[in-house]
């Protein structure tokens, strides 16, 4: 069970038994006393738990969480952006330097660098939650400046552009509201966009994570078109046709599910 999936677990169990031990909780999941240290102490950020000696309890005065934009999404299509994160693992090589996008899609992929063994990755994101849940020890991690919009949970803006654009990056990943054929990367959102494409212009390969339901979804602007991206992931619940028409219009499509070998 990977890092989100195991942290949701552990927050139902607590609100429904009332109380969980540090031991029980290790032993279950077959992870280490510091592993579900880090998970509670993430979980008591949160307000989720309240953390005691000896494991964590319901919280005493129950919170009441806004759902913003940027909370809807994290908690939409929650398996098929674990299904892409764990794929999209395997196009982080030693030594890269790397770019995390805003994208709750992203945020799965971060969730996840624990559990691979590269060393010197540095990552550099425009979104303090994902630099805030990254514990994996072998990366760095930089933060872009700029001005925070609290809904998309992702710093924007002329400054952030300009920062990201006196960078090179290995890799960028990236998601979007929506991908078509013509326009390819879709978002409603114009400085979600400008940072996309800062980054693009400095990356050496472009990575979109994109599940299932995003495709033929349409919006305002276009952050990069099908011909800007090296590889699409996406989930294996995508139907035979669609993912036949993307292929055929020249876009390097994966599932999530495919061996190395079969993505030509």
């Amino acid at each position: 069970m990977d890092t989100s999936l195991r942290r949701a677990d552990i927050r139902v169990a607590v609100q429904r038994d009332g109380y969980v031990r540090l031991s029980a909780l290790s032993e279950h999941y077959g992870v280490s006393l510091v592993t579900i240290h880090r998970d509670l102490d993430f979980l008591a950020s949160t307000g989720s738990i309240e953390r005691v000696r000896g494991g964590a309890r319901r919280p005493q005065v129950e919170r009441h969480e806004i759902m913003s934009d940027y909370l809807l999404r994290r908690d939409q299509a929650v398996e098929q952006k674990r299904q892409i994160a764990e794929r999209a693992l395997r196009e982080i090589q030693d030594g890269a330097t790397v770019f995390f996008d805003s994208s709750t899609s992203v945020l799965a992929l971060a969730l996840n660098l624990e559990s691979i063994a590269s060393r010197g990755i540095t990552v550099v994101t425009n979104s303090p939650s994902i630099a805030y849940r990254i514990h994996a020890p072998h990366a760095h991690v930089i933060v872009a400046p700029g001005e925070l919009d609290q809904s998309l949970r992702a710093i924007t803006g002329r400054w952030t552009a300009e920062f990201l654009s006196t960078l090179t990056f290995t890799t960028a990943f990236v998601s979007a509201a929506g991908i078509t054929i013509e326009g390819g990367l879709m978002t409603a959102q114009r400085e979600l966009a400008e940072v996309t494409r800062s980054v693009f212009a400095r990356s050496e390969r472009h990575v979109g994570l994109i599940d299932s339901s995003k495709f033929d979804t349409s919006g305002l602007i276009s952050m990069g078109g099908l011909d800007e991206l090296d590889l699409v992931i996406t989930d294996d619940d995508i139907d035979e046709s669609t993912f036949g028409r993307y292929r055929a219009a020249g876009l390097p499509l994966i599932r999530a599910s495919q061996a190395p070998e079969e993505t030509s």
